[in-house]
């Protein structure tokens, strides 16, 4: 992310697995196929536990998803939820990724033309580009003759994903709204205790405490150096803006003018505030080219006091392994979420939700039979389709759920009370392929029961004490930022100024941060303020502004 040449990595294509045992099936409406749809003459099979007939031929679904991601760690969680799907649906799920910058890949496959049939996760930016060049099947008549659970999971957004012609380039990932945190700043709670948990409102208290923490603990049980703060690849700088008052790095005035964190006084005291960790030996050097892996390790090993990100990062790095792996480890030896606002700021948003979703599915000119798979990724967007690539593997002893058929479901409740006395084994449940495949559903409240959600651990929110709390004290942090959305078209004239902009505020931020004196730091600053705008900053914001007027007068119509 910050300035790191990659190079060519190796993908994984995830075929194989361990094989779990058909279940008994009984026939449903829902996400059916027949064999003969499948271009098979071979007679109907029965429909499985989900109400799918399996076609006679084997649907195989060969995606590229775009997000950096461990190839091994990706092979190990999607080995049984494969063989489950193979087994049970016949279809093949070949899921590659890279561990590298995703862009970087999609322009290096549209450049030399090796691509897949279907690539996932790709951002509205590449679609308009790969679109321009054909190379993107247009879904819609599919989905209007196979779709009928896609476009009751969309519901009236549906028509908002056809392009000007009327076509469907892409299904939505992650669309709907789960009031629920995503980004806050982070404490370690045992030794907050230790030091009387003084009150923590502002960035100043929580750069006074996290100093102090340091002192206590200079080093860890192995003699390495303890740091305040630090940060890795997943960690976008606009989400750290929002503890002084801005929105997704945008300052907005009563006329819903916006401005960019770097023309405001408020981002230059957001880079002002990491570089005083900086100057003073509080801030890990490493910050800006930590992969997640090696930044975990840091964390697990116990070298980083505070965290400014995910509300996820600091569980799965910190308490989630320190539980398992600490003969002494206690309930409080964990981080706790608190919502930092600076002085002046009317509030911290720090969990900007975009309805539309993340990214996008994709089918590429490459594919071979798109009927079978729109008709499975209609499946996936069924209530129960979500809940199977949501919740992975059903009926096993150790799975997280119970599926009977007939929408008939239920949670595993060895599991659920784990889940909420903090025992769960996070790392083994990955293993059963909870949204190992989140190709196409959304992360919102499923339409049958109005309250269970995609994600497995946050359906037991109000019974979780430690989630109860954190969104509690978050829940002020989190805004729809639909009306924001803007998709960067290969023909649009502000596409290439965005790109620019954006690698040069990357490079910039950086370079503040570690400036060695306050001297240097408004130096590096104003510098890259000034390149921003001679990149064309001012005519992005305003261009950013009258789009999202308009966006929000057909929201308010």
């Amino acid at each position: 992310m910050w300035n790191a040449v990659l190079a060519a990595a190796i993908a994984v294509g995830v075929t194989a697995g361990c094989s779990s045992g058909k279940n008994e099936s009984e026939p449903s409406a829902s996400g059916s196929a027949s064999a003969s749809e499948s271009g098979s003459a071979a007679p109907e099979a029965a429909a499985n536990l989900f109400g799918w007939t399996p076609p006679a031929e084997t649907t195989v679904i060969d995606f590229y998803q775009g997000d950096r991601d461990n190839p091994d760690k990706v092979a190990r969680n999607t080995e049984k939820i494969h063989r489950y799907i193979l087994d049970n649906f016949n279809v093949d799920l070949k899921k590659t990724v890279y561990d590298v910058d995703p862009k970087e890949r999609l322009n290096l496959m549209l450049a030399s033309g090796d691509y897949p049939e279907v690539i996932v996760a790709m951002d509205g930016d590449n679609v308009s580009k790969w679109n321009a060049q054909g190379k993107i099947f247009d879904l819609a008549p599919l989905v209007d003759q196979y779709g009928p659970n896609i476009k009751k999971a969309l519901g009236d957004k549906y028509k908002s994903y056809l392009d000007k012609d009327g076509k469907l380039l892409g299904i939505p990932r992650g669309w709907g709204l789960l009031p629920i945190t995503d980004f806050s700043a982070h404490i370690r709670l045992d030794w907050y205790q230790e030091m009387g948990s003084p009150p923590i409102e502002t960035p100043e208290d929580y750069y006074n405490v996290l100093k102090q923490m340091v002192a206590a603990h200079p080093t860890n049980a192995q003699g390495e150096k303890v740091y305040a703060l630090s940060w890795n690849d997943q960690i976008k700088i606009n989400n750290v803006m929002g503890i002084w008052g801005l929105k997704d790095g945008y300052k907005e005035d009563a006329n819903h003018n916006l401005t960019h964190w770097v023309n405001t006084d408020e981002g230059m005291e957001a880079a002002r505030y990491y570089n005083r960790f900086y100057r003073e030996g509080l801030l890990d050097p490493d910050l800006f080219i930590n992969k997640f892996d090696d930044w975990k390790i840091k964390f697990t090993n116990e070298r980083i006091v505070g965290h400014i990100g995910l509300w996820w990062q600091s569980w799965d790095a910190g308490h989630e392994m320190w539980r398992t792996t600490l003969p002494d480890y206690k309930d409080n030896m964990r981080y706790v979420q608190i919502a930092l606002k600076a002085p002046g700021a009317e509030k911290a948003y720090l969990s900007p939700k975009d309805t539309t979703g993340w990214n996008y599915t994709v089918l590429t000119d490459k594919v071979k039979n798109p009927e079978a798979i729109i008709k499975f990724f209609d499946f996936m967007m069924s209530p129960m389709g979500t809940r199977l690539m949501g919740w992975g593997v059903p009926n096993l002893e150790d799975s997280g759920w119970n599926y009977e058929s007939g929408g008939v479901w239920s949670f595993n409740e060895t599991q659920k009370q784990a889940l909420l006395n903090g025992t769960f084994d996070y790392d083994h449940f990955e293993q059963l392929g909870g949204n190992a495949y989140w190709i196409v559903h959304g992360q919102g409240l499923l339409e049958d029961d109005g309250k269970s959600t995609a994600w497995y651990d946050q359906n037991f929110n109000g019974e979780d004490k430690w989630k109860k709390t954190m969104n509690d004290n978050l829940k002020d942090t989190i805004y729809d930022n639909t009306a924001r959305r803007i998709v960067f078209a290969a023909d649009n004239p502000f596409t290439l100024v965005n790109e620019q902009v954006e690698d040069m505020v990357t490079d910039g931020f950086a370079k503040a941060v570690i400036s060695k004196t306050e001297e240097d730091f408004v130096s590096n600053f104003n510098e890259l303020r000034e390149k921003a705008n001679k990149l064309g900053l001012h005519d992005l914001e305003k261009y950013r502004t009258e789009e999202y007027k308009k966006q929000l007068a057909l929201l308010n119509e």
